[in-house]
């Protein structure tokens, strides 16, 4: 009997990206792609952002390597499957693929994730390493490696091994799938499923309730692109989980246009942290973002939405960017007044807490695609245009960038001082401040509760 090929999942860290990002140990996407290539392969994984941090500078980089490409020295494997999730992954993706190609010619390298996806022709450069780049879902490895096993499966459709991962060790702080895709098309957007869909509810509940037998999570964290875009699916779901009375805390995002009332007073029953990617109080750069084509009605169900979560006790974050393509000086002005008018007077010390960042120039994207009818229309302009592949801080790299010119050829960008003083204080007000913050950075602790669950 033939044994298993040795397949090693490598997650190749990052080089330049210090704390941008989240930095779960249990990476969601990798214990997936684990579980599911164990079926086929006798996988071993190494993550070298757990096993060495990730370096913060020059010194801190060049002990990474170090670490690195000695634990990887003489690995036993006749493949070789990189993690390059997203950008942030590229340089280290090339880096340790040369290296090991350079050490051990004969083993296979496959690379796989958002950056090669998007971006193929950037791991196809001559004498590269890789033997094959695979774009999109999981199974797509087997079209390259072995075609007689390729099957469709969604991610989501996989059942997730904790236990087994070699990296879990008790954490109760799980990150999972239950559907896929988004319809929405957000010109920002990196999801390339544009068509939404997910495990029944039945499948759903009994997934979370095995979860909680075997693992007892303090936090289960649901990753999908667009939680519960399908309103019959989503009222079911919420209401059997509720009355399945789980003892642990549950973080999703979705859409303010997508959410009612009567679902929050479902989520009030259970314990959730919610997050809206709202993404602009202004109602032209909500049109500029193809977030929505109505705006006025978008904000004003925001207003409602955020009001019935306070009242509910339902912890929720919203998050906006600024400097996207066609930020000007009018649209920061459509921000402030919407903000002062309307978000302070109507929502302040409630649970509402306000995110912000700077806009990201990621490949792959409307706005990577339509580079130049932005450039045209807005006089958007990206200084570092493949920002990573170019060594140094990746977080201000990417967003190095103009959202527009005035009829006086003046840059605008948005005064971020000014406007982290307006958030820092309105959420100073915000309730709940320590469980928020244990629940926004996804921490594990003896004791996650301070409510008890609102009941409707």
């Amino acid at each position: 009997m033939r044994t298993k090929e040795k397949l090693l999942l490598l997650y190749p860290g990052e080089f330049y990206a210090g704390n941008w990002g989240r930095t779960l140990r249990l990476k969601p996407h990798m214990v997936y792609i684990y579980s599911y290539l164990k079926q086929f392969f006798d996988v071993s994984v190494i993550d070298l952002e757990n096993e060495f941090s990730r370096p913060e500078s020059e010194d801190e980089l060049s002990i990474f390597k170090q670490n690195a490409l000695k634990r990887l020295s003489g690995i036993d494997a006749d493949i070789v499957a990189i993690s390059c999730w997203s950008s942030l992954n590229y340089l280290s993706t090339i880096y340790f693929a040369e290296k090991i190609k350079e050490n051990q010619p004969d083993i296979k390298i496959i690379v796989g994730g958002y950056h090669p996806t998007f971006m193929p022709q950037d791991f196809e450069y001559q004498n590269n390493p890789f033997d094959h780049v695979v774009t999109g879902e999981i199974q797509n490895i087997f079209k390259a490696i072995h075609p007689e096993k390729f099957r469709e499966i969604q991610t989501y459709q996989l059942t997730p091994d904790f236990l087994s991962y070699p990296y879990y060790d008790n954490q109760k702080t799980l990150g999972i799938f239950l559907g896929s895709g988004c319809p929405f098309n957000c010109n920002y957007c990196m999801e390339y499923k544009t068509r939404w869909s997910s495990l029944s509810v039945d499948e759903a509940i009994t997934f979370i309730q095995e979860l909680s037998a075997k693992i007892s999570p303090q936090y289960i964290t649901i990753f999908d692109a667009c939680f519960g875009l399908n309103k019959k699916w989503r009222k079911a779901f919420l209401s059997t989980l509720a009355k399945a009375k789980l003892d642990c805390y549950f973080w999703l995002e979705t859409r303010i246009d997508v959410i009612d009332e009567e679902d929050l007073e479902l989520m009030a029953k259970l314990n959730v942290k919610i997050d809206f990617g709202i993404d602009s109080f202004s109602s032209s750069m909500l049109k500029i973002m193809n977030k929505t084509n109505k705006p006025d009605a978008y904000l004003k169900k925001f207003l409602n939405i955020s009001a019935k979560c306070s009242q509910l006790g339902l912890l929720h974050d919203v998050y906006l960017i600024f400097d996207h393509p066609g930020e000007t000086q009018e649209t920061y002005a459509e921000f402030k007044l919407f903000f002062q008018n309307f978000v302070r007077p109507q929502l302040e010390g409630g649970y509402l807490r306000v995110k912000y960042q700077r806009f990201s120039f990621y490949p792959g994207n409307y706005i990577f695609n339509h580079l130049k009818d932005f450039e045209k229309q807005f006089g958007f302009k990206v200084n570092l245009p493949e920002w990573w592949k170019q060594e140094g801080n990746q977080y201000l790299s990417s967003r190095d960038i103009v959202p527009s010119i005035d009829e006086n050829g003046n840059p605008f960008h948005v005064p971020l001082k000014e406007t982290s003083k307006m958030v820092k204080r309105f959420n100073q007000l915000s309730k709940e401040e320590k469980l928020w913050e244990n629940l926004h950075t996804f921490k594990s602790f003896t004791s996650l509760k301070s409510k008890q669950p609102h009941q409707a």
